[in-house]
């Protein structure tokens, strides 16, 4: 019964809006708003259409017959049958209950003083059937319950039948008026009613058990003294009066009309009961109380088919309104679509533009050092040549003076470090002599290992993850060991209380998304050796830094700062790639990328146009602290044909999955704020397990702070390419 005031809200909206009838709005739509609003959908504010008129007047002039044909025999007396009194009380309370619960929701939208009135003489009605009951003589005890006497159900009866008729003629007289109760106070006026009917029915009780031996005799055994009858009679007329006030109260309304008909059942039971019959279990006492019982269900009956059948001709309305407010959400999506994609495209070439810009000022940077240090080692070299030449020549000519021994010992050994840090430099200047050969990198690891075991000590546990169909490569595998090697020392010095060294091989595919993100990468197949350690790690500002020569966060004496660079130019000097992951406190990943030995990249590029595993439309939620690499996520996913929401951080993606349908949760495990993606995933799981999770991350498959396959998630290695994404999506959606 709601449905009205929400109706006129749409109404509003629609008009500010702008889509008011008067603008041109559909006739479907004034109509709908029409049925909501104008129309009064009430029982207590309907008027009674030409058909209820004739099924009410065919319901009263059959009960009429009904009275004619059993008032001469209202005096037969039938078997005493005790049980039907609770039975008739019970089904009269029954009714009168619900009928009263009815009239009291329709005065809590209302606010009718006459509904309220109405609605606490059924609650009247009903609760009276209880005392009424209880006292009954020879139901529940010879004299009834609660202390009653022979008298007391016969006065309950006849205030009972007074009273209620009184209830219905004030409901009449206030109808006309309409004054409403304000709205603060609509539930303050039911309890306060509720209240008044209790402690009326409770007075009335008490009074008829404890002033009985003060109150005229009613009842002679079980036949109506005179008295009772004038009572009943008084009874009858104001049932009549009711019945004459509300003909006279116009405009009739739906529930007036049945109202009428069970005043009709009212006065034909006191007919029945007091008129014409002799007293108890007689046929007028039974018929005159199945009147009753049929008069409380009239009401009920038709507020309750009326209300289903108003509540259909909304549910249409309603629908109605739905369907073209619709129709305008989907006009207005049309029009600024092409806007939005506009917009979004902008940002995207804005954003790939800066990364760009970023990209080149790096590799340009990077390339004049490069060719500076090349260039000054190269010419260093030949003097440093020079240079130790001669000392070797002086050390030979020395006839045995101790002091100048060591003076030419330390320039020779000063000479020598230098020419080791021009090799390096050289190396980061991708100008040192290389001698390339084709060469089983899971070999060359293994063969190391134990040099490295000495080298980092005990403390350091070494753990290898080699894939035995690694492709073979061509470089030089001397200036290889040494890169590993480099590597393995830096990992020692960030691990200082000890920890562990995972050294993993692989085959990767690096497509044209991959390589457009680094300048220097050509796309094609490449054999990765990933070297990680569980140390100290790396901000961000100086990860950025590491391959830059002579740049160290050592202490002063303690490193020179070529070591990355040199493997950085090795790499490059073979055709290669070196990228680095790394977080504070967790630790840091170097990946070398070595191209596959026999492909010739420029004469026969890898055809990298295998068949995209596209999706159908899901939302995937992509977590990623990183906005860069959350951007070219959701791009890749996007062009893969999902639905994509972004998140940067663990509060953001759960939020956005309580107000957003998601299929499928891609998050990395290392996340700023102290949740990882391993606690986002178990809390997704144990509130949404319908939701599929991957899990990806820049260390390598088989270590980070938990274990994916343990867990029955997947994992996806950074970097990935657009293809591998597409397939893990699709696989852990269907599975």
């Amino acid at each position: 019964m709601s449905f009205l005031p929400e109706t006129s809200s749409l109404s509003l909206t629609l008009r500010a809006s702008g889509f008011g009838a008067r603008r041109g709005a559909p006739r479907a739509l004034t109509s709908a708003l029409a049925d909501a609003q104008d129309q009064q959908v009430f029982l207590s504010t309907v008027s009674p259409s030409r058909r209820d008129w004739v099924l009410a007047a065919t319901i009263a002039l059959l009960s009429l017959l009904a009275f004619v044909a059993l008032a001469p025999f209202a005096k037969v007396q039938l078997a005493v049958v005790p049980a039907f009194i609770p039975a008739y009380e019970s089904a009269l309370l029954i009714n009168d209950l619900i009928t009263a619960i009815l009239l009291f929701g329709q005065f809590g939208i209302l606010r009718s003083r006459a509904l309220l009135v109405l609605a606490g003489g059924y609650l009247f009605s009903g609760l009276m059937a209880v005392p009424h009951a209880l006292t009954f003589p020879g139901v529940f005890a010879v004299n009834g319950l609660l202390g009653a006497g022979p008298q007391t159900t016969a006065w309950l009866y006849i205030s009972w039948h007074n009273l209620f008729p009184l209830v219905v003629i004030a409901y009449a007289l206030l109808k006309q008026g309409q004054r409403v109760i304000a709205a603060g106070r609509a539930r303050a006026a039911i309890i306060g009613t509720a209240l008044v009917v209790v402690c009326t029915v409770t007075g009335l009780t008490l009074a008829a058990i404890l002033a009985e031996p003060v109150l005229p005799s009613i009842m002679s055994g079980i036949h109506y003294t005179p008295t009772a009858v004038f009572s009943l009679v008084m009874a009858g007329t104001v049932s009549l009066l009711s019945l004459v006030v509300l003909w006279i109260r116009r405009p009739h309304t739906l529930l007036d009309l049945w109202l009428m008909v069970v005043m009709c059942a009212w006065l034909f039971d006191v007919g029945l009961s007091a008129a014409f019959n002799n007293g108890r279990y007689d046929l007028g006492f039974y018929a005159g109380r199945i009147y009753v019982v049929l008069g409380a269900s009239f009401v009920l009956a038709v507020m309750l088919v009326e209300t289903t059948r108003l509540y259909t001709r909304l549910a249409g309305a309603a629908q109605r309104v739905t369907d073209y407010a619709a129709t305008l959400e989907a006009g207005v999506r049309s029009r600024t679509t092409e806007l939005q994609r506009a917009n979004e495209a902008l940002k995207i070439e804005i954003s790939e533009r800066r990364q760009a810009e970023v990209q080149l000022v790096q590799a340009q940077k990077m390339e004049a050092i490069g060719n500076l240090t090349g260039g000054m080692a190269h010419d260093f070299n030949n003097l440093l040549g020079i240079i130790i030449g001669n000392l070797d020549l002086l050390r030979d000519r020395q006839g045995g003076d101790p002091e100048a021994d060591e003076l030419s010992n330390e320039a020779l050994s000063a000479a020598l470090r230098g020419a080791d840090l021009t090799r390096r430099l050289l190396a980061f200047a991708r100008r040192q002599p290389l001698q390339p050969a084709r060469t089983d990198v899971n070999e060359l690891i293994g063969g190391i290992v134990k040099l490295l075991e000495r080298t980092l000590g005990e403390e350091i546990q070494i753990t290898l993850d080699l894939n035995p169909d690694l492709w073979p490569v061509v470089v030089d595998p001397v200036q290889l060991e040494s890169s590993l090697t480099n590597l393995a020392t830096n990992a020692r010095d960030a691990m200082p209380a000890g920890g562990q060294l995972i050294i993993v091989t692989g085959n990767r595919s690096l497509d044209a998304d991959y390589a457009s993100q680094h300048a220097e990468v050509q796309p094609g197949e490449y054999a990765m050796i990933e070297v990680s350690d569980t140390g100290t790690g790396m901000p961000p500002e100086i990860a950025s830094r590491i391959f830059e020569p002579f740049y160290t966060t050592k202490d002063q004496g303690k490193g020179t700062g070529l070591g990355l660079s040199m493997v950085f130019g090795f790499l490059k000097q073979s055709g290669g790639h070196i990228n680095v992951y790394s977080e504070v406190g967790i630790g840091t990943t170097f990946r070398l990328f070595l191209p596959r030995a026999g492909a010739d990249a420029e004469a026969s590029p890898v055809d990298l146009a295998t068949t995209l595993v596209r999706g159908n439309g899901e939302s995937v939620l992509a977590v990623e602290d990183n906005a860069s690499l959350r951007r070219v996520v959701a791009r890749q996913l996007t062009e893969l044909g999902y639905r994509v929401l972004e998140a940067e951080d663990a509060q953001t993606a759960l939020r956005i999955i309580e107000s957003e349908p998601v299929d499928l949760l891609f998050t990395d495990i290392v996340m700023p704020g102290g949740i990882s993606g391993y606690e986002i995933a178990d809390r997704v799981l144990s509130r949404w397990p319908q939701i599929k999770v991957v899990l990806t991350s820049g260390f390598p498959e088989n270590r980070g702070n938990g274990d994916p396959i343990a867990r029955g998630l997947r994992l996806l290695s950074k970097p990935y390419r657009r293809d591998d994404l597409g397939r893990i999506i699709r696989e852990v959606l269907d599975s």
